[in-house]
């Protein structure tokens, strides 16, 4: 071979070593997911992952995040997608605050340390408050007019418990009505009565002649359901009244509701503890 052939070889051979180094092609690197591929592509060998799942017949593990809207849809969901190795059931509640929620993971760690689990199937359960407990709890500590006042109680007159010792719902719209229909006098004085109540009189225009009376309730109590569709609780209240420039104003204060809020959702506690089966615990699962 003479020394013009090797210079040809050697420049076909940097000619190759060129086109090799600049027209790379993709390589395909094996995955422990039949549904992803991993190809290097060129330049610089990068790594893309394409996930194929969505093209396949169905999913390689369930996977969800649902909100049931009561207490049986709720343990239906987990009896019907969970099991007793793997799921667990979550309890938040604030009776203070008023706030109560239940979170069931699906796929929650195994009990032995090489059984962990992605924890991504969840379903969550805050149960509806009824409309009874939203207009008492709402207005709870509120001023109202003595018109207000009047409106609110026919409003609700259904919730008013007659407890022995205290006012029958008739009895407090008797009252509030009363005191609607005197709005425009000028309150007088105040008188506290044996029976627990207290007896205001009212005159018109500082006219002695005009001279009304009327009793106030200071305690009453309202039987209604916590939760929706749930069962009934009675809660005791005080009415309180503040007079300003010889107007009334009232407002009632509802006696430890945290504590009916705590007797209601212990039952729905014990409820979907026994109805699913699960291990059970109070807190956050996923507070950091």
């Amino acid at each position: 071979m003479n020394d013009t052939n090797v210079i040809e070889l050697d420049s076909m051979s940097n000619i190759a070593e060129t086109l090799a180094r600049e027209m790379k092609q993709p390589i395909q690197i094996d995955s422990p997911v039949a549904d992803i591929s991993r190809v290097a592509l060129p330049p610089g060998w990068t790594l893309k992952e394409t996930d194929d799942e969505k093209h396949a017949h169905t999913p390689r593990r369930k996977s969800a995040k649902v909100s049931l809207h009561d207490a049986p849809s709720f343990i239906d969901y987990v009896r019907r997608h969970g099991s007793l190795a793997y799921s667990t059931v979550w309890c938040v509640a604030d009776y203070a605050a008023g706030n109560v929620n239940f979170t069931a993971i699906l796929n929650d760690h195994g009990e032995p340390a090489e059984e962990p689990q992605w924890r991504d199937h969840r379903a969550s359960y805050m149960p509806t408050f009824s409309q009874e407990w939203e207009n008492w709890v709402g207005k709870n500590k509120k001023s109202f007019s003595q018109a207000e006042f009047a409106q609110f109680i026919e409003d609700n007159l259904k919730d008013v418990a007659g407890a022995e010792g205290l006012p029958t719902g008739a009895q407090m719209l008797e009252m509030a009505l009363y005191f609607e229909a005197n709005q425009d006098m000028r309150f007088k004085s105040a008188i506290r009565l044996q029976n627990g109540g207290v007896q205001m009189s009212f005159v018109q225009d500082d006219d002695s002649q005009t001279l009304t009376r009327m009793q106030l309730f200071e305690r009453f109590a309202i039987g209604i359901p916590v939760f929706w569709g749930g069962d009934a609780y009675r809660i005791d209240a005080r009415l309180r009244y503040r007079v300003r420039d010889g107007k009334l104003t009232f407002w009632f204060e509802l006696i430890r509701q945290d504590k009916t809020l705590e007797s209601a959702t212990s039952t729905l506690i014990e409820q979907i503890r026994t109805g699913t089966g699960n291990p059970f615990f109070f807190g956050n699962p996923f507070s950091n």
